[in-house]
């Protein structure tokens, strides 16, 4: 099986879980579910630390020395996380939380009488009708690591080296913490895609159309921009170092704390054109 299909299993505290995707385990040590000294293994026979499989650590975690790292690990991390909550712990040990959105955290409710009891009754018996109808759908039959390419895929975490996209209509897409180096999108259409935190190094991205794409700290270093469309895209803490852009559109294109061509950092107020901060 190869690296784009490869499927773990987890243990933890000696409990073994999965099996699971590569970008599954990617994602869930980037939110710090999955911690770097949890053991993985293809077959539950032969097991490695989590830190010593290059495949499955988050791009981001690789690139510490990076003068830019603590800001777009944890964006990284608020974008990633579906729960809205980001947790991390610092050198000493202390645990931080970090709340995207407000939850709902408890219910209060009488339970004096009759009356209070059924209520109990219904509320409880309508959140368990609620968990079985709109559980998510098991994330390991959404990525589709060998897909050709279709509007609406999802790649999310996959390793694409070199993968030809070419004149695709990949729109609504999931790239997600994909690695995507040397592939090419030449005259691709990737209209509102979901590429955050892709590693697309050295990729051709001439003429693709990436009308409202998010691309919040995608790597495009030596990327083959030329006529790319970015209109109205989100290239927040995007790299851009020594890529080629003649006739580049970023019309509307958030450019806050972007790594411009040229190597210098956009101002967060960014928008069209990158201002310097």
């Amino acid at each position: 099986m190869n690296k784009e299909t490869q499927l773990w299993y987890l243990k933890v505290k000696g409990r073994v879980k999965g099996p699971y995707a590569t970008g599954l385990i990617s994602k869930n040590i980037l939110l710090g579910r999955i911690h770097p000294n949890d053991m993985l293994s293809h077959d539950k026979n032969a097991w490695r630390k989590a830190s010593s499989i290059r495949e499955v650590m988050p791009d981001v975690i690789k690139h510490r020395n990076d003068p830019n790292y603590k800001e777009r690990l944890r964006a990284a991390r608020r974008w990633a996380d579906e729960r809205g909550e980001v947790r991390e712990v610092d050198a000493s040990g202390n645990e931080k939380i970090y709340k995207t959105r407000k939850k709902v955290t408890h219910l209060q409710i009488k339970t004096t009488g009759i009356l209070g009891i059924l209520s109990l009754i219904l509320i409880v018996s309508g959140l368990i009708v609620a968990l079985f109808l709109f559980t998510p759908d098991d994330p390991l039959a959404q990525i589709n690591c060998a897909a050709n390419g279709q509007d609406g895929v999802v790649f999310d975490g996959c390793h694409l080296q070199r993968k030809d996209f070419s004149a695709k209509s990949l729109k609504n897409s999931h790239f997600k913490n994909t690695l995507l180096t040397n592939s090419r999108f030449k005259k691709a259409q990737l209209q509102f895609s979901q590429m955050d935190y892709a590693n697309l190094s050295h990729a051709d991205l001439s003429s693709a159309n990436l009308t409202g794409a998010s691309l919040r700290a995608v790597d495009l270093r030596g990327a083959n921009l030329n006529s790319t469309i970015f209109t109205k895209a989100d290239l927040s803490y995007a790299d851009l170092t020594g890529a080629r852009a003649s006739g580049v559109k970023l019309t509307g294109a958030i450019l806050a704390n972007t790594i411009w061509f040229d190597g210098s950092v956009c101002a967060k107020a960014s928008i069209g054109r990158c201002l310097k901060q």
